[in-house]
């Protein structure tokens, strides 16, 4: 009988099979999700009508990528077969520290040397090549790179050497250095495995060896040399000297070390080229030397010697022109340079007859405060819990013939306060807000309400330029980022029925917006994305339904346009009918030379964070994009086509923006000069408003942002023990810009203004105020008011001081208090009348609630107008109408 071997499984086998499968299976999940989210986020963009911007976002990093690997590949390859030519495999000697394992390295490479080198070549070459995609907006900006007609004084290089082509550099640079340092170890390491480096048997390095190292060698001494040249330009965004840009020991001695280091660069690369035909290693370990000494003494010691012993000694003399060069290039590139700077009397003897005579600036004050406006809204006009008003904003409309400043807010989809649950409900049954609320700015209605020009569900309206025919709101300013499917079988609510409130009215999706699901395919593959098998099983939808993704305007607007940062506050307007946000949208860079980085300390608006980068140096309103609430399309207008970096994203996607020729009639009256863009500037103007370098680096005379004497933020209606007055004296904030309809000194017209007060440096009193125009034709004008140096006039933060400090009105809060109502005293805002300064800040009333705050988490109940308090030719006095208080 013949017996077999018995066969030994082994117990682990399975499960290792299993750990495989597994792990094939979770890559293939990956791989599959990526292709769906790949192939919706193109139907999203055909959607839009904007496939150029996709093909060229995808093809740059794809061709980026492609295009690195190739490089990288045939460097890594070619230098690997070098190896196998110069060093053909030799036995390791018996007294070297590694032979047994440079022994099993011949044996397992040596028959296979052509997979190896392949597949060494392939793999370092795509690890080094995927690097190079993440460059793919400093390739872009490179190949569209457009001149700014100004020279840096220190190089003479155009401005858009730094601002499109330096980063290109700098990436480059960096990624041939990268793939130059892989190749040379990978070199060295062939090598010695091959045996043609020898150090323990005292063979040392063979000729062959030392020739093909000191090529690479040469190659990298040689891409140095560009990097210290790209160092050299880079000197512009020095702070070495105070200011941004370069100093004078930048230019001194940092500059000519950086020129040296260049030329011993230069002269190492000779060196390594001529040691190829030389023995020993004797001139690459002088150039190296030479390099290290250079590289620590001239490069740092000396320009730090300089600093310390020339520079700090007599700093304002020697600095003094590279803080000019620094205010210029600052000034430019936050579009300072031109300010017009016009004297302001600020007389303090305001007459009966100046106000007459200015009636249209006194009846276009505004009475309400948006923040106090907002619970106002919210608790007369939300209607229902799954609506939110969350923001109000200001414009302005002809109403009667008269040019009126206007409340406006949006009735939003509240998302988090949905009547039901399930995935039906919140995706296809409430998908939109409805409609609009409006009210004069300047009007106060019975019981201290707002006079509404648009209200209610189905609106309501007083004038026929507010009429809405589509007050559904399918994308909006507080849009989350969940999806909704729209034009199915389950109907949509709509909006309360009139006559029985507890019943809803149900529509329909009738736009055109959103992908359509008109197959199988898109379904699962949009379900693939959202990780939700509903979207691909659920029996309402129809091959006709769509949709709808990256429903946030500004979301939106940034996958459309992904160069441009947006302002925090998009807004809405009512325009033939339809309602349309307005975003304004902004170039930044922080590679303009010399320029300081900007102050962004205030860009946050109630805690709502600016998409602006928290670090650039230069910024234009170049474009106001227009969202429709109802059907998402997109608008990109070029409002400043001067601006460098606009005009190179109209070379990178062309057609993707439109001509401000190409506005629609009526829409630029509604343009309004963006508060992001304001604050930027006027933190920048606190120090930049000086023009002699020497009182510039001294700060003889900075300024800052006048104190905000109101206590009308979002914090006191969500916690009603804040109190500026009391509990937190000393919880003062900057004063925010505000807009204001006014006619200003000199000028015979209305304006709609955007103006913020500033005051000395640790001082109370008014210095100087800045003002931006809105109105179409002077669009982004800038004018500072400067008050007279030998006279003090009141700032905000003292008014509101004084205020506190008067017993009637004193006396009147308190007895308010006392009834359990909580005074808020709105936003002050200094309106210049004539050549006098008018103080206005309007009270509230607010009932607390008995928990504190209600249950929609506001702190107590609805905000209710009160009475106004002015100030004005020294006194100060509380009436419950404007004009009463201007007639005392």
């Amino acid at each position: 009988m013949i017996e077999f071997p018995r066969i030994t499984r082994n117990p682990n086998a399975k499960q290792s099979r299993l750990g495989i499968y597994l792990a094939i299976a979770f890559a293939a999940i990956l791989v599959i999700r990526a292709l769906a989210v790949f192939w919706t986020d193109y139907l999203w963009y055909e959607s839009v009508g904007q496939t150029s911007v996709w093909f060229t976002l995808v093809f740059t990093k794809v061709w980026l990528i492609l295009g690195a690997f190739v490089v990288a590949f045939g460097v890594i390859f070619l230098n690997m077969w070098a190896v196998d030519r110069i060093s053909p495999a030799v036995p390791p000697h018996p007294d070297d520290v590694d032979a047994e394992l440079v022994e099993r390295y011949q044996e397992w490479v040596l028959p296979r040397a052509r997979k190896f080198r392949l597949g060494i070549s392939t793999f370092l070459g795509g690890m080094v090549a995927l690097g190079a995609g993440a460059y793919w907006r400093e390739w872009l900006s490179f190949r569209a790179s457009e001149s700014f007609g100004i020279a840096d004084p220190i190089f003479g290089n155009d401005v858009s050497r730094y601002v499109f082509e330096l980063p290109f550099f700098r990436a480059a640079f960096g990624w041939v250095f990268q793939l130059l340092i892989v190749t040379a170890l990978i070199a060295a390491a062939l090598h010695y495995f091959n045996g043609a480096i020898q150090v323990a048997s005292g063979r040392g390095v063979s000729s062959g060896v030392k020739m093909h190292l000191s090529l690479i060698f040469a190659v990298i001494a040689l891409t140095k040399a560009f990097g210290y040249l790209f160092d050299q330009w880079s000197l512009v965004y020095s702070e070495r000297g105070g200011v941004f840009g370069v100093s004078y020991t930048d230019f001194n001695a940092q500059r000519p070390a950086l020129n040296l280091l260049i030329f011993i660069s230069i002269i190492a690369a000779i060196i390594l080229v001529a040691n190829v035909f030389m023995r020993g290693w004797m001139l690459p370990v002088v150039a190296l030397a030479l390099w290290l000494f250079t590289s620590i003494v001239v490069g740092g010691i000396y320009p730090a010697f300089i600093q310390r012993f020339r520079v700090d000694p007599e700093a304002v003399t020697r600095e003094a022109p590279f803080v000019q060069n620094n205010i210029d290039f600052t000034r430019q590139a936050y579009n300072l340079a031109d300010v017009e700077v016009r004297p302001f009397a600020a007389s303090p003897n305001l007459t009966g007859a100046d106000i007459a005579a200015n009636r249209a600036t006194v009846d276009n004050i505004r009475l309400w405060d948006p923040s106090v406006l907002e619970p106002t809204y919210r608790k007369l006009q939300e209607i229902r819990t799954f609506y939110s008003l969350p923001d109000v904003d200001i414009d302005r409309y002809v109403v009667d013939g008269e040019l009126t400043q206007v409340m406006i807010a949006g009735r939003e989809l509240d998302e988090e306060n949905l009547p039901a649950e399930g995935w039906v409900t919140e995706t296809s049954v409430f998908t939109h807000g409805f409609g609009a609320v409006l009210s004069p700015a300047n009007a106060v209605a019975q019981g201290g309400q707002p006079a509404f020009f648009v209200q209610d569900i189905p609106p309501t309206t007083t004038d026929e330029i507010f009429r809405i025919d589509e007050p559904r709101i399918y994308f909006g300013d507080r849009s989350q980022s969940r999806y909704k499917i729209v034009n199915t079988d389950e109907p949509e609510a709509d909006f309360p029925d009139d006559i029985r409130g507890d019943r809803i009215v149900y529509g329909s999706y009738t736009g055109k917006a959103g992908v359509q699901l008109s197959s199988v395919f898109r379904r699962a593959a949009f379900a693939t994305r959202f990780l939700n098998l509903d979207t691909l099983i659920a029996g309402q939808i129809r091959s006709d339904s769509r949709l709808l993704m990256v429903r946030n305007v500004r979301d939106r607007v940034a996958r459309i346009a992904p160069f441009l940062s947006s302002d925090d506050d998009p807004y809405l307007v009512v325009f033939n009918g339809r309602l349309i946000w307005v975003v304004d949208l902004y170039t930044t860079t922080n590679q303009y030379p010399f320029s300081q980085r900007a102050e962004t300390g205030r860009l946050s608006r109630e805690g709502r964070r600016s998409s602006l980068p928290e670090d650039f140096n230069y910024i234009r309103n170049s474009v106001k994009a227009t969202v429709d609430a109802e059907s998402g399309v997109v608008n990109l207008y070029i409002i400043d086509p001067d601006d460098p970096l606009i005009r190179s994203q109209q070379r990178i996607f062309p057609g993707l923006f439109k001509d401000a020729s190409q506005i629609p009639a009526g829409l630029e009256e509604h343009f309004r000069y963006p508060e992001g863009m304001f604050r930027v500037q006027s933190d920048m103007y606190l120090k930049y408003h000086i023009s002699d370098p020497k009182e510039f680096f001294s700060l003889v005379d900075p300024w800052q942002i006048a104190r905000d004497p109101s206590d009308s933020s979002t914090e006191q209606f969500r916690d009603p023990a804040f109190n500026r007055t009391a509990a937190n004296p000393n919880a003062a904030r900057p004063m925010s810009p505000y807009y204001l309809l006014l006619e200003l000194p000199e000028e015979d017209k209305l304006s709609f203004i955007l103006m913020q007060p500033f005051t000395p440096a640790e001082r109370p009193n008014m210095v100087a105020f800045l003002v931006a125009k809105s109105d179409p034709g002077e669009y982004g004008e800038l004018i500072v008011y400067t008050l007279p140096a030998d006279s003090s006039s009141n700032g905000p933060g003292q008014v509101g001081d004084f205020i506190n400090q008067n017993t009637e009105i004193s006396a009147q809060f308190t007895l308010w208090g006392q009834t359990g109502s909580r005074v808020v005293k709105g936003a002050m805002q200094v309106v210049p009348v004539n050549e006098s300064l008018l103080y206005v800040q309007p009270i509230f009333l607010r009932a607390d609630s008995p928990s504190g705050t209600t249950p929609g988490g506001d702190a107590g109940g609805i905000p209710e107008f009160k009475q106004i308090v002015v100030s004005f030719d020294g006194e100060i006095v509380m009436r419950e109408s404007l004009d009463e208080a201007l007639s005392v």
